[in-house]
């Protein structure tokens, strides 16, 4: 795979004050630009490795700014993705140092895939780290392992790693690539001894079914893995889709899954992982 490197890569959000990736109180960075192109994405803005323009028509209230070159301030036309220098991201999460050392937080780095962009964060935790900050990492386990070891093993305190379709047909046919890469990465994660949290993002149709969620718990039990986390699907990307101009590459759930249905799913998935 040819890694794509920008020197200060495009970051579509920083959420400050998250209690949903990763321990304690965290800020979190989405990096903009994925290897998969997962038809449910909640952030299909983060997809594309160039900036996009998301348009909210029921904001403009005609003011010409956008035909001036203007920047909209009613937020009708906003442009997603922005780069920071390394020292503009570390000052910036900088400001909740207080809270991340409160409540146990820390950093959490996500996508997007970050791990796309090593050669940008091996430059950013070190002022991070400084501050003996815990650092987090999302992906989607499609990343040059290589670049991974030789510039983050070292500072990286957790990985949260997906998994999504086992059969490597249906993989690559719905999400544009071979999951080989993702599982060998898994498996050598593990070998490392890095701490690491399987998610599993509960998808109807595509990842929710039975023959699919047999496989998972088949791969943990071969590699020793008992815990994982679960993610529920939600519909928000469609939206984002239409403000984005963009057609769905697949037909989408439309609802979310309802609480018990999700709950019978992880049933079926523990009987799985406690029967064999």
């Amino acid at each position: 795979m040819t890694a794509i490197n920008y020197s200060e890569p495009l970051i579509f959000d920083i959420a400050k004050s998250s209690f949903v990736d990763g321990p304690g109180i965290r800020t979190t960075v989405f990096f903009k630009g994925c290897p998969l192109c997962c038809p449910w994405c909640h952030n299909p803005e983060s997809q594309s490795y160039i900036q996009e323009t998301m348009h909210s028509p029921e904001r403009c209230i005609q003011c010409g700014n956008c035909k001036q070159a203007k920047p909209c301030f009613t937020r009708a036309r906003q442009v997603v993705g922005k780069t920071y220098s390394p020292e503009q991201l570390a000052r910036i999460v900088l400001q909740d140092l207080t809270y991340f050392k409160t409540s146990g937080g820390g950093v959490t780095f996500s996508g997007g895939e970050a791990m796309g962009f090593a050669r940008y964060l091996v430059k950013v935790i070190p002022f991070l780290k400084e501050r003996d900050i815990h650092i987090a990492v999302q992906t989607c386990g499609y990343f040059d392992f290589d670049h991974f070891a030789q510039d983050l093993l070292s500072c990286t305190d957790i990985v949260y790693f997906d998994f999504k379709i086992m059969d490597d047909a249906d993989h690559q046919r719905i999400l544009g690539r071979s999951n080989r890469r993702i599982l060998e990465n898994f498996t050598r994660l593990l070998d490392l001894g890095i701490p690491l949290v399987p998610r599993i993002p509960l998808i109807p149709h595509y990842i929710a079914n039975k023959k699919n969620l047999a496989s998972i718990a088949g791969f943990f039990l071969a590699h020793g893995i008992r815990q994982c986390e679960f993610l529920y699907y939600h519909p928000g990307g469609r939206e984002k889709l239409i403000r984005l101009k963009r057609e769905p590459c697949r037909r989408l759930p439309e609802r979310a899954m309802p609480m018990d249905e999700n709950k019978a799913w992880i049933a079926y998935f523990k009987g799985k992982m406690n029967n064999g």
